[in-house]
């Protein structure tokens, strides 16, 4: 929260915010690990860069560093942070050169740990699990849904978009 007592301005504020941000994970998921796709299979940026040292390094980073933004902007909870986290650091790590027991098929690992879908697909599953309302805790029309939360009706993880 800012001085004022709303969010910062990058956090998600409507719904037309978070469509947004969905639209940015596909793309970036798609890009990554799925530009060229036969059947289950599928391969992108980040398994066909993981062959070139530096390159794959920088890409796979930038690639994390983007969907781990975009799961903040969309108040995504602790939990689903740390693990999008761990997937996208074993995505970057298996692209520097030595820093995995893997030597040569190093490249081959990471272009079947398609790290970066996986963690597009758990934040796209935990944002359709969760119950985002525009406006604050205290705007009209809320009071029907904080008491069904406080009575326990409503399971979902809710967010306050205000």
């Amino acid at each position: 929260m800012s001085a004022f007592g709303n969010p910062p301005p990058m956090l998600a504020r409507t719904h037309a915010d978070l469509h947004n941000i969905r639209l940015g994970i596909g793309k970036l998921r798609t890009v990554s690990d799925r530009l060229v796709g036969v059947g289950p299979v599928g391969i992108g940026l980040d398994g066909v860069l993981s062959f070139v040292p530096v390159v794959g390094v920088v890409y796979s980073a930038i690639a994390a560093g983007l969907l781990m933004l975009e799961a903040v902007r969309a108040r995504a909870s602790s939990q689903t942070l740390i693990h999008m986290g761990a997937l996208l650091f074993v995505d970057t790590l298996l692209d520097v050169p030595g820093a995995t027991p893997f030597g040569i098929l190093s490249g081959l690992a990471d272009t079947v740990f398609t790290g970066h879908k996986w963690s597009a697909n758990l934040l796209l599953k935990h944002m359709d699990e969760t119950l985002y309302v525009e406006g604050g805790r205290d705007a009209p029309g809320n009071a029907g849904l904080l008491a069904d939360i406080r009575s326990g009706k409503e399971k979902r993880r809710v967010v306050f978009l205000g």
